[in-house]
């Protein structure tokens, strides 16, 4: 079964589009505070996209560079919105990357075993340890400008990182499914006799 290009194309531009949106709304006037909003934050297309990818993408150049691009793209925009380059390209900016790599490989363990088992422990497995990893990395490099360097204040940054945490595993819900579906996967054409 192969992957359909223009599937995987629109819930990219989705996750982008997700990502930027609070940049943009600012314009408008509407304000988009991280701690005081119900905007999703985290819920995207992207990670459940790089689980597809790891399973299905022919070169495995492509599992890793395809959600680097999406996050670097969206990184400058995020820029070019805003004009705060320490927004776009912050201090713990690797280990988010490194978690997204970490979200590709898992995939890679669904090649050729895709049961609907499997599919749902990879998305569970990727969000807590995306969940961890980034805000481990948030606690350990903002230099304590936003939480204490001390065992509550990485438990604070956990706490806090809940509702983010929940939206990760509700597009992990939403869209690995889909994903992994008839949908987003072509048949191969039987060749004719």
């Amino acid at each position: 079964m192969k992957p359909r290009l223009s599937l995987i194309l629109a819930l990219l531009a989705l996750g982008l589009a997700a990502r930027l949106a609070p940049y943009a709304l600012s314009h408008f006037g509407i304000s988009i505070d991280p701690e005081n909003t119900a905007y999703p934050w985290n819920f995207s297309p992207i990670l459940p996209v790089c689980i597809f990818g790891g399973a299905f993408y022919g070169r495995r150049i492509m599992v890793y560079t395809i959600p680097f691009a999406t996050y670097l793209i969206g990184d400058l925009g995020i820029w070019a919105l805003t004009g705060r380059f320490d927004w776009a390209f912050y201090s713990f900016q690797p280990v988010v990357y490194l978690s997204v790599a970490l979200v590709a490989t898992t995939g890679l363990a669904l090649r050729g075993q895709h049961s609907w088992a499997r599919v749902a422990a990879a998305g569970l497995i990727s969000s807590v340890g995306f969940y961890l990893v980034t805000n481990f990395g948030l606690w350990a490099f903002s230099g304590g400008t936003l939480y204490p360097q001390t065992l509550a204040g990485l438990t604070d940054c956990y706490v806090r990182g809940i509702p983010y945490f929940r939206n990760t595993l509700i597009s992990m819900a939403v869209f690995l499914p889909l994903l992994f579906s008839r949908v987003a996967l072509k048949q191969p054409v039987p060749a004719r006799a």
